[in-house]
C-alpha cells in the first residue's frame, strides 16, 4: 500500500534525531526512504514503522562522507520510481574541541557530510520536485549557525552555511512551489555528543530540549513554509536577544556555556 500524500526521504535516519523525523512522517502518513550508513538499525526502525502506520517504506545504505555519496543515493532512488515530495538532509557529524587538534581528515570529512552532499542532495531532489510541481526540503542547521561555539569551529560554519544557503534558496525556488525551510535546534539528548567528543556541561544539561518535540517543530515548520525554524522558547528569547549582543560577548558567553 503507497501513500497517497507522498514520499519522504530522511537521511542520517538510523539513530538520534533522524529516528524522530521518520516517526512523526510516518504518523502523518507519509511513505519512507530511511538513508544511513548502518541498515541493521534502519531495518530495526522499519519494522517499528511498519507494525504501526499502513505506510511504505524503503531502506537504502549510504555513505555522504564519500564524494560520490550523495549521488549514489540519489541514483538508488531514481530506481525506485518513488518521486521524493519530502527530503529531510538529516544526516551530520560534528568535532568539539580546539581546531589545531583535530585531523584534517574528520574535517573533511564533516565537511563533505554537512556541506557538501547536503547541497548535493538538494540540488538534485530540488529539481525533481519543481519538474513534479512542488515540494519540501528541510535542512537541519543548528542553533550554532546563529551563534558559533569556539570549539565548534568548523561544524559552525557549516551549519552557518546550510541557514544562509535554505534562506535564499527558499526565496529562490518560491515559484516553484519547492519550500526549503532551515532547522536550528540548540541541544538535545543524541549520540551527537558521544561522536563529536563533547561532554555536556551543567549549563548544557540544563537547557536540552525534547528531541522529538524538535523534529516535530521541523516537519510542521517545513510544510507550513516556514524559511527558518528555532525551537524551544529558551533559544527563540536568545535568539532574539543576540541581535543585540556584541558578537564577541556572545561568543565568549556560548564557550562559556559549552565548558561550564
Amino acid at each position: 500500500m503507497s501513500s497517497k500524500i507522498g514520499c519522504a526521504l530522511v537521511t542520517g535516519a538510523s539513530s538520534g534525531i533522524g529516528e524522530d523525523f521518520a516517526r512523526e512522517l510516518a504518523a502523518r502518513g507519509y511513505d519512507l526512504i530511511l538513508s544511513a550508513r548502518r541498515r541493521d538499525r534502519l531495518e530495526a526502525l522499519k519494522e517499528e514503522l511498519t507494525a504501526s502506520f499502513p505506510i511504505k517504506i524503503e531502506v537504502l545504505v549510504a555513505d555522504l562522507s564519500e564524494p560520490t555519496g550523495a549521488q549514489q543515493l540519489f541514483d538508488q532512488i531514481e530506481l525506485l520510481s518513488s518521486p521524493v515530495k519530502l527530503l529531510v538532509n538529516n544526516a551530520g557529524l560534528g568535532l568539539f574541541g580546539a581546531f589545531k587538534s583535530q585531523s584534517l581528515l574528520d574535517l573533511q570529512s564533516m565537511i563533505q557530510v554537512n556541506l557538501t552532499s547536503l547541497t548535493t542532495l538538494t540540488r538534485l531532489f530540488a529539481d525533481q520536485m519543481s519538474r513534479a510541481g512542488g515540494g519540501y526540503i528541510l535542512n537541519v542547521a543548528s542553533f550554532s549557525a546563529i551563534q558559533p561555539t569556539p570549539d565548534y569551529a568548523v561544524y559552525s560554519g557549516t551549519k552557518a552555511f546550510v541557514l544562509a544557503f535554505s534562506q535564499a534558496l527558499n526565496h529562490g525556488l518560491y515559484q516553484r512551489k519547492v519550500r526549503v525551510c532551515a532547522l536550528c535546534p540548540g541541544f538535545f539528548e543524541s549520540e551527537f555528543f558521544a561522536g563529536s567528543g563533547q561532554r555536556p556541561s551543567f549549563i548544557v544539561k540544563m537547557i536540552m530540549l525534547n528531541r522529538r518535540s524538535v523534529a516535530r517543530a521541523g516537519i510542521v515548520g517545513v510544510l507550513r513554509g516556514r524559511t527558518l525554524v528555532v525551537p524551544g522558547v529558551f533559544y527563540k528569547c536568545l535568539n532574539l536577544m543576540l541581535r543585540f549582543t556584541p558578537r564577541s560577548l556572545a561568543t565568549a558567553l556560548a564557550d562559556f556555556g559549552v565548558k561550564h
